[in-house]
């Protein structure tokens, strides 16, 4: 019989661990959705996750440490999510179908990553850093603005969009689908689906390309 070698005892082991802490962050998701953030713990990440308190501080020393690996995976889980959702919009050959693509790939994550949505919020409210400060991964939402202005401008430049500023639009259209998270967290019975595709089509007529003569797109520096 070959017995196993170092190294493939080592790779073994380095799976089990990275799945025990899955299961670990799963389940403090869970816990936060369903508790709220003050009363999640980790003796209830442990009951719910059928192991000992020791097992859950040897993956994750403290409260905060767990609820860093959450915000980290939660972030991740929907860059995989959206990721593919706009780039099969083709955003720089067909910029009008952006809006569309990003407000619903938006709400089908808010959908089918009920959990995590709910645990994310309640982390963004109440969770503060030694500083006092949200947790530096929530800065992401600059860079999500610039993303759509560009490619707002791409569609101005190509005549597809009208007469707007898009740095303004781009962050109107982020700030409503900002507001769809908090209504789905007030209300998760919310008819995400229908809300959505207004948002879509209101975004959709207030870019569109501009019908008075003589105005375009490429006018919109001079307002």
């Amino acid at each position: 019989m070959r017995s196993s070698t170092p190294d493939a005892e080592s790779a073994g082991s380095t799976f089990t661990q990275r799945k025990r802490r899955d299961q670990l962050v799963g389940c403090m998701i869970e816990v936060i959705a369903d508790l709220g953030f003050a009363r999640a713990s980790i003796r209830e990440v442990a009951r719910r996750a059928g192991v000992s308190m020791g097992v859950v501080t040897y993956h994750f020393a403290a409260k905060q440490d767990l609820i860093r690996a959450v915000i980290a995976d939660v972030i991740a889980s929907m860059e995989e999510y959206l990721t593919p959702r706009l780039l099969a919009a083709e955003p720089e050959r067909v910029p009008e179908r952006f809006i569309g693509a990003y407000i619903s790939a938006w709400a089908g994550y808010f959908r089918s990553h009920t959990a995590q949505v709910l645990a994310l919020a309640r982390i963004f409210i109440a969770f503060r850093d030694e500083s006092g400060s949200p947790s530096p991964a929530f800065e992401a939402r600059a860079g999500e603005v610039a993303a759509i202005e560009a490619v707002l401008r791409v569609g101005q430049d190509m005549g597809r969009f009208g007469f707007f500023d898009p740095h303004v639009m781009a962050s109107v259209i982020k700030i409503a689908v900002d507001d769809l998270l908090t209504q789905f967290v007030s209300d998760p019975d919310l008819d995400i689906e229908g809300y959505a595709a207004q948002l879509t089509a209101l975004f959709e007529r207030a870019t569109g390309p501009d019908q008075r003569p003589g105005k375009g797109a490429g006018d919109a520096k001079e307002a």
